[in-house]
């Protein structure tokens, strides 16, 4: 049995979100993430960095989307959107989370 359709739905299965999400991912073809500590991985996922709950303006915005593989939208990115806290560090040992108080200003 299939859980009730969230709000958003509705654009994720829209045909412009498929043509954004495919224009993005070529302009954008390596995860931020894994980047951030040192590796190249294809991108397969159009993350949104603020939860948009649904809000087509929100949703929309270019400039809150982020390239992402499938296990850092699932693992890393899902944990700092329950927590608000980015875990694990760069290449240099420093933290990828920009709001942990080591990161430089």
């Amino acid at each position: 049995m299939k859980n009730k359709p969230e709000k958003h739905d509705r654009l994720y299965d829209s045909v412009r979100w498929r043509k954004a999400r495919a224009i993005f991912l070529a302009a954008n073809p390596l995860c931020a993430m894994c980047e951030r500590v040192g590796r190249d991985t294809p991108a397969t996922v159009v993350h949104h960095t603020e939860k948009h709950n649904g809000d087509p303006v929100i949703f929309w915005d270019q400039s809150k989307w982020e390239p992402a593989c499938a296990p850092c939208h699932s693992g890393w990115l899902r944990v700092q959107e329950n927590t608000g806290t980015l875990p694990g560090c760069d290449i240099n040992g420093l933290p990828i989370d920009p709001r942990h108080h080591w990161s430089a200003p």
